[in-house]
C-alpha cells in the first residue's frame, strides 16, 4: 500500500496512493468544514469500488501536483 498527501491551499488536502483492496485511490479533504474527521472528506474515489478508469486518476493528480514519477506509475498501470 501507498499513501501520499499533497497540501493544497488554505485547509485542504489530496490524498493519493495504491492499495491492493482498492487499487488507485484519491481522496479530497478539507479540514475547515467541520471539527470531525469524518466530515472533512469532500470527494472519495477508487478504482476498484467506484470502477473509476486511469484516466481520471491521471487528471486528478496532475490538477492536484502530485508526484510526476507517480503520475507515470498510474499510466504504465504499475503500483507506486
Amino acid at each position: 500500500m501507498s499513501r501520499y498527501s499533497v497540501d493544497l491551499e488554505e485547509s485542504k488536502k489530496f490524498v493519493y496512493g495504491w492499495d491492493h483492496a482498492l487499487g488507485y485511490f484519491y481522496e479530497l479533504w478539507d479540514d475547515s468544514l467541520s471539527e470531525e474527521v469524518s466530515e472533512c472528506l469532500i470527494k472519495e474515489r477508487s478504482s476498484f469500488l467506484d470502477k473509476m478508469q486511469s484516466s481520471e486518476m491521471v487528471e486528478a493528480m496532475i490538477d492536484n501536483g502530485a508526484n510526476q514519477d507517480h503520475i507515470e506509475m498510474v499510466l504504465m498501470d504499475l503500483p507506486f
